[in-house]
């Protein structure tokens, strides 16, 4: 088990959706205007674009919105990694307190493509649409990156999500993929790496 990362806002929005934090026709946040280490950061943000743009303030406004005892009633009801958030609601994801393995990822990243977990099925279209990745090489993609830094080097990176209508059978392929190093070990890295490895694994004549 390491950190998730960003990967977990995935989670992350479907909580807020579930009590209502935000809706899916309503998920606009107003940015409050304090620097952010990314332009895309510096302004409001719809769920769209804060899963897209990996936005940490938007998530971290409805995290805290929720509060600690809501977060962990659901870590506890999925089964999230080692369900354990700590006292900071602002950075429990990221080289933290929360840890969850690759197998645990795809286990629960199955489920929620399923229909399997506890949440309403407008709210898992709604987070599953925001991971769509326009322009893949490989068909139709959704997926999640993330990056764990430590002192100012990218230690940990994920990439998780799926391949749909892949190949000439249309599978819908999932994947997992978790990358460790002393620097450059980072989300955008383990993307690349997928959409190299998937052909290659997976061709998609079979």
């Amino acid at each position: 088990r390491v950190s998730p990362e960003s990967t977990y806002k995935i989670y992350s929005a479907l909580f807020a959706l579930e009590e209502g934090v935000i809706a899916p026709g309503s998920t606009a946040r107003t940015w409050d205007g304090s620097p952010q280490p990314f332009a895309a950061w510096n302004q409001d943000q719809t769920l769209r674009t804060a899963m897209e743009n990996s936005v940490n303030w938007y998530f971290q406004s409805i995290d805290h919105q929720l509060g600690s005892d809501s977060v962990f009633r659901y870590l506890k009801e999925i089964g999230y990694g080692n369900e354990t958030i700590g006292r900071d609601l602002s950075s429990y994801w990221m080289e933290s307190e929360l840890k969850i393995s690759p197998l645990e990822q795809m286990i629960l990243l199955t489920k929620l493509y399923q229909g399997k977990l506890p949440f309403a099925p407008e709210h898992v279209s709604a987070v599953l649409e925001g991971l769509y990745i326009p322009d893949s090489e490989i068909g139709p993609l959704y997926g999640k990156t993330g990056t764990g830094r430590v002192n100012g080097k990218d230690v940990n990176g994920w990439f998780i999500g799926y391949a749909k209508d892949y190949g000439q059978k249309r599978h819908t392929v999932f994947f997992v993929l978790n990358i460790q190093g002393e620097d450059h070990a980072n989300g955008s890295t383990a993307a690349k790496l997928l959409t190299d490895l998937l052909p290659k694994l997976l061709p998609a004549d079979r």
